[in-house]
């Protein structure tokens, strides 16, 4: 089997054990040390920028835990390109803060190096999230995440 097979795979399973678990832990156990994960929000939203390191993606996630509250998550495509997989997906959460419920299609970008996640990034529209948090950092509730 290729490589490119193998991280489509591996991408699979992680999707599905963290489905049966209802959490993360799946992913980060199969994420490198030095690994980067990365969301596609405005500087200055709660959960915008890099995560450099194993801990600092659990953190991540447990700051996740707090502003939203996931509902559902599907998945319906994995693309393998070389070292890396696409997910296509949906998911349904809702925003803690303001209890509005959100629907967002993503994109979750995984690279694999010698079989570990070495970088993550997620394309979706937050928001919902971003709305919630404007007046804190002085953005209009217009603007989405990009």
């Amino acid at each position: 089997m290729s490589e490119e097979k193998k991280n489509v795979e591996r991408t699979r399973q992680i999707f599905e054990e963290m489905a049966q678990v209802g959490g993360p832990q799946p992913l980060l156990e199969r994420m490198a040390e030095d690994a980067v994960y990365k969301l596609s929000l405005p500087p200055g939203t709660p959960l915008s920028g890099e995560f450099r390191g194993r801990r600092a993606i659990a953190d991540y996630f447990e700051l996740v835990d707090e502003l939203l509250e996931v509902r559902e998550i599907h998945t319906w495509d994995f693309v393998g390109n070389g070292k890396q997989v696409i997910v296509l997906g949906d998911e349904r959460f809702t925003v803690r803060k303001t209890g509005k419920a959100c629907h967002s299609e993503f994109a979750f970008v995984l690279e694999f190096r010698d079989g570990e996640i070495a970088r993550a990034l997620v394309i979706e529209d937050l928001s919902g999230l971003v709305e919630a948090h404007a007046s804190v950092s002085g953005r209009t509730a217009s603007r989405a995440s990009g």
